[in-house]
């Protein structure tokens, strides 16, 4: 899941929305608070629920150019995709007005972020681009980041020559994977609220 899920996530369990990014920025987790460090630790299982999860490999099983190596670095982006087509199945909250949500709850965490991460807040307060990522566009831009930033980033190309392709591919692993990760992270925060994070 990237960054969409992941809020959205944070949401379902009332848990922190900075919180639930940070395990994709560079942070020391024993230096957290304990509502960030909560959010943080869910961010961990979840990567690791969806990995294992059967639709996950099967996705990253499927005949493509990209290595299946980096395949999961695809999945998560074109997940957010459906999440967003399929935003009313999910949630009850129209998708702009969560979006907007989304934006206040990270901006009144932002000092508590490191700079990346800060930055990217920023970016989403001056134009909120959360809506784009359920857009083809939105997607390439994604994966674009990620092939600056990453020294292997090189690596996502071959995905990109394909994307149309791989985001349609995506579109089954969603729909069996999702529901299944909304039951896992009710089930891991259901008592006191995160309680065995701590």
């Amino acid at each position: 899941m990237n960054y969409f899920a992941h809020l959205h996530i944070a949401a379902e369990t009332d848990t922190s929305w900075l919180g639930n990014l940070l395990g994709d920025f560079p942070v020391e987790s024993s230096s957290l608070d304990e509502d960030l460090l909560m959010g943080w630790r869910l961010h961990q299982q979840v990567d690791v629920m969806v990995d294992q999860h059967e639709a996950s490999l099967v996705f990253r099983s499927m005949s493509r150019k990209g290595r299946r190596r980096f395949a999961g670095i695809v999945q998560d982006i074109a997940m957010d995709y459906w999440l967003i087509q399929y935003w009313d199945r999910f949630s009850t909250v129209p998708l702009g007005r969560f979006c907007d949500q989304a934006v206040d709850e990270l901006s009144k965490d932002k000092d508590r972020s490191p700079e990346r991460l800060f930055n990217m807040i920023s970016s989403l307060e001056q134009h909120n681009w959360l809506p784009s990522l359920g857009t083809h566009e939105g997607v390439e831009k994604a994966i674009c980041s990620i092939m600056r930033r990453w020294q292997h980033g090189h690596y996502l190309q071959d995905f990109l020559d394909e994307l149309p392709d791989i985001i349609q591919q995506a579109e089954k692993p969603f729909l069996s994977l999702y529901p299944d990760l909304l039951d896992f992270v009710a089930e891991e925060t259901k008592s006191g609220k995160g309680k065995r994070y701590r």
